[in-house]
């Protein structure tokens, strides 16, 4: 069996981020524009042959509380709720939900359904006229991950440039946990999911001069060992279909099956890319 040694610049790594609507129709197949029928306070994907539930909305009246001024002794639902989204988000009972700066008592809680793939794609949300400023400042890293200021998008002839959210923080962008905090909701509300991959590209390189003689049984006479068909003597022709990755040990630890199978004499070469997904 002949192997070719790989050489190290041969490796390629990189990681392959493959960004999708985050919104399902009935058939779970993303929907890039969807329009939302809210049911109570969850938002399903329009003129669909079932009810998938996408998102949920809490309205600020459900959960205005803080541990002092008015609203500190606000009724045990408004308490517990409030209490269960600043444990999943900074997970401290003695510190307050901020933005901007400042302790926020009361704001709408945007829950992307379990459904979804996380983590959500920073850049990607538009709320209103709300995006995250993901491409301008690095997020905070909350108990519950990244977590990116809301604030409005900039406006350039007539669309909204997203990630680029400037001014006044209006609200949280939590991409890790699937919520997003705002002190207002919009169901003009576009979203993606981030689905990032390492991959290891390989490349195999053929020269002229290598793998133009079939490894079957069959290329040559079980008799004499000689090359069966005369024409193959000066000018062997074979096809490759399969790529096999062998550690040092000779042991087969991966292959890649090509599209069809591709010819190779003394007169061509080949220069196959394998993706190694993990």
């Amino acid at each position: 069996m002949s192997l070719t040694r790989i050489a190290p610049e041969d490796f390629v790594f990189t990681n392959d981020d493959l960004s999708i609507s985050c919104w399902r129709d009935a058939n779970g197949n993303p929907v890039v524009s969807p329009t939302f029928d809210q049911q109570t306070v969850s938002y399903t994907v329009n003129n669909t042959s079932g009810d998938v539930i996408n998102y949920s909305i809490g309205n600020p009246a459900n959960i205005q509380y803080s541990r002092t001024g008015a609203n500190k002794n606000g009724n045990a639902y408004q308490r517990a709720v409030y209490g269960a989204i600043r444990n999943i988000v900074v997970g401290d009972a003695n510190a307050d939900i901020t933005w901007g700066g400042t302790a926020q008592p009361s704001f709408a809680i945007i829950a992307v359904s379990k459904n979804i793939p996380l983590p959500l794609k920073p850049g990607s949300i538009k709320l209103g006229n709300l995006t995250d400023d993901s491409n301008i400042t690095p997020p905070r890293i909350l108990n519950c991950g990244r977590a990116y200021d809301l604030k409005p998008a900039p406006l350039v002839n007539g669309n909204y440039i997203l990630g680029y959210g400037t001014g006044a923080s209006l609200g949280l962008f939590l991409p890790d946990a699937g919520l997003i905090l705002a002190a207002a909701t919009s169901t003009n509300f576009t979203l993606s999911t981030s689905n990032v991959t390492p991959t290891n590209h390989v490349f195999i390189r053929a020269r002229n001069t290598q793998y133009n003689y079939s490894m079957n049984p069959s290329f040559i006479s079980g008799s004499s060992g000689k090359i069966i068909h005369r024409d193959w003597y000066n000018n062997p022709q074979t096809y490759i279909t399969t790529v096999g990755l062998y550690n040092d040990n000779n042991e087969l630890m991966a292959t890649a099956k090509l599209p069809r199978p591709y010819n190779k004499n003394f007169n061509n070469e080949l220069l196959i890319q394998v993706g190694l997904n993990f």
